[in-house]
């Protein structure tokens, strides 16, 4: 099922690339590699031969990424963290507690980005361009005024297994395919009502964070 996007996300991705590759006099590109977020009982981890790529100027934010050790025939989703003034963050970088708790203060704003499903081997790539300004399809009611100033965080959440039925809301959406208790409690409402409900246990489970230069 996985090529119902594939040509579409691979000729943004081929874009994306060269223009982060060849570069622009307005903005930088910076890259690392991605990482297992952290959890209750395991420390975040590296993950070989990955790496996310972001660019942003006073138009907009652009990403891609190649990552893995996914789980294989699993869709996962890709999303905009973005802290719209990190200095009221209490740490850097901006805590999750500071992303969602204090999400006024901090200026978060989270949107969707991309989807796809896994490879076989475990492996997805990912690309997506947010324009500043208005985000309409976002999580809070937080503009995006200037990408440059902003802290970025970009996240995977794994929806489970491809369930053909309810396909593109599974590849386009939060919670597509998730079941009720697999929802954080503090996210917003907002989130937990974009997409159709599932069986699946999702959970967000990669991201790579920028802290851009003052």
């Amino acid at each position: 099922m996985s090529h119902y996007r594939r040509p579409a996300r691979a000729a943004l991705a081929a874009t994306l690339t060269a223009c982060l590759t060849a570069g622009t006099a307005m903005a930088d590109e910076m890259s690392h590699g991605m990482e297992h977020m952290a959890t209750d009982t395991q420390p975040a981890r590296p993950i070989a031969d990955s790496i996310a790529r972001l660019e942003a100027d006073k138009e907009g934010l652009r990403m891609s990424l190649e990552t893995r050790e996914l789980t294989p025939g699993h869709v996962t989703t890709a999303w905009w963290v973005i802290m719209t003034n990190p200095s009221a963050c209490s740490a850097t970088p901006c805590p999750a507690d500071d992303v969602i708790g204090r999400a006024a203060e901090v200026g978060t704003q989270i949107a969707f980005a991309d989807g796809a499903v896994n490879a076989p081997d475990g492996t997805a790539s990912f690309a997506a361009y947010l324009p500043a300004g208005a985000v309409p399809h976002g999580w809070y009611n937080q503009d995006v005024p200037d990408p440059t100033k902003a802290e970025i965080h970009l996240v995977l959440n794994d929806h489970g297994p491809l369930i053909a039925e309810i396909t593109s809301s599974m590849l386009t959406s939060y919670r597509g395919g998730c079941s009720d208790a697999s929802l954080p409690p503090p996210f917003p409402d907002r989130a937990k009502a974009d997409g159709i409900a599932g069986p699946n246990h999702c959970a967000l489970i990669q991201d790579a964070i920028f802290v851009q230069p003052k």
